[in-house]
């Protein structure tokens, strides 16, 4: 099992499980956080499997990590993520002082380029991601200029990062190419920043308008899925066989995750929203009406939902050859 996304901000109790090897252990920490985020099956130097076309390699050892063992350093990027239509290599340090760039993150330029030169790939498609915990203002100033000159550079703090976990963990409808659109609006934050404190201003509104974005378009979604929670709770503890759309929407309104997300994205859970969730997302099907002529529900069988995404799928894999 990976480690949790919650040890990005639980950093310092996390580390403390690995007291001789905390480089490593953070390298893993971020690699598989990435691995979370992009929804990417992950690797280590312990199960390489190059015929995975997408995922993320860390090329660092899981199982020495664990029996405190000493590895080498890869002498590339730490891990490359291997999403759809992009790459990304992703470089991280626990390194807060003022040589924290030259340290740790100068080669990182020569990993760039060795592999858009090796891959022969365009170098807009290449992304290289760098992970601190605390990110001091001279790194800042030091990939700054090599972002402009063309690099597809991205300063992250593990506090970032968490936030944008967190995106991909309440909207399970992330597609790669929404978070490629922050990626760039990042890569872009750097470029133009005027100064330090801008910088993290701007990469902060980045995420969060990523996060309005990405809630918006999974709306009826992620809306979809909390009904089908609601009625499919209500048949287990065996209160009702189903449910109509006013009792569905009064047992939301106390969700404080449906709330949360409704505040994020400015708008209120309509009643509407909830009818399209069920039947658009096959989630729900309607087997009478109220007195009062309201839809009652019934959650649709978990295999009967997997039956049709499945044939979603063919349909669309049908459709590109």
């Amino acid at each position: 099992m990976l480690p949790s996304l919650s040890n990005l901000i639980n950093l310092k109790q996390y580390l403390k499980r690995y007291s001789k090897y905390q480089p490593a252990a953070f390298e893993y920490l971020v690699a598989s956080a990435l691995s979370q985020i992009l929804d990417l099956p992950f690797q280590s130097k312990d199960n390489e499997n190059n015929t995975v076309e997408h995922r993320v390699m860390w090329y660092g050892s899981v199982r020495n990590l664990k029996s405190q063992t000493k590895a080498c350093s890869p002498s590339g990027p730490d891990s490359i993520c291997f999403a759809y239509g992009f790459n990304v290599l992703i470089e991280s340090t626990l390194r807060k002082e003022a040589n924290q760039w030259r340290k740790e993150f100068l080669e990182s330029i020569k990993h760039y380029d060795d592999f858009v030169r090796h891959k022969n790939a365009n170098r807009k498609d290449v992304y290289l991601i760098l992970i601190v915990s605390k990110l001091h203002k001279d790194t800042f100033t030091g990939f700054q200029q090599k972002a402009k000159e063309g690099y597809n550079i991205i300063l992250l703090e593990t506090a970032f990062l968490a936030k944008i976990g967190n995106i991909a963990h309440a909207v399970f409808t992330v597609r790669h190419s929404d978070l490629r659109q922050l990626f760039n609006a990042m890569v872009k934050a750097l470029r133009e920043s005027t100064s330090f404190s801008k910088f993290r201003e701007n990469l902060n509104q980045c995420i969060f308008q990523c996060q309005k974005d990405v809630y918006n378009a999974g709306k009826i979604t992620f809306i979809g899925v909390k009904s089908y929670e609601v009625i499919c709770k209500a048949v287990h503890q065996r209160s009702r066989a189903n449910l109509s759309l006013g009792q569905i929407h009064k047992r939301l309104l106390k969700d404080p995750i449906v709330n949360d997300y409704f505040e994020i994205i400015n708008d209120k859970l309509l009643i509407s929203y909830i009818e399209h969730g069920l039947v658009y997302q096959g989630l729900g099907i309607v087997v009478g009406t109220t007195l009062q002529n309201e839809p009652l529900f019934e959650p649709v069988h978990s295999a009967d939902f997997k039956g049709r995404g499945l044939r979603l799928i063919k349909a669309v894999e049908k459709v590109n050859g």
